[in-house]
């Protein structure tokens, strides 16, 4: 259970919707987990392709998989990545990593 998954969602008009349902999804099911589940959904916006990203962590495969998201490697872009719901730590970074990124 170490798949991370990815749902690109298009610009900013496109992906405002979109972003909150699957937020609410997520959120409904987070809240029902114990403390220490690595549940998290992350965002990350690509300037060059004008795109945001959604990433699922691997213990969110089940919401992930509801929105057809894809297979991916765990986001590594610090700059943009930013935890939308969820437990951080899923990432296995430290919150001082993610300060120094900005």
């Amino acid at each position: 259970m170490s798949t991370w998954y990815k749902l690109e969602l298009g610009n900013d008009d496109q992906a405002f919707e979109p972003t909150l349902r699957i937020q609410q999804m997520f959120m409904s099911k987070f809240l029902m987990c114990p403390p220490g589940s690595g549940r998290a959904l992350f965002s990350c916006y690509e300037k060059e392709k004008d795109n945001l990203c959604l990433y699922f962590s691997p213990a969110a495969a089940d919401i992930a998989l509801r929105v057809y998201a894809k297979p991916c490697d765990p986001p590594t872009t610090l700059d943009c990545i930013g935890l939308l719901a969820g437990e951080g730590d899923a990432l296995g970074i430290e919150p001082w990593e993610f300060a120094k990124a900005a």
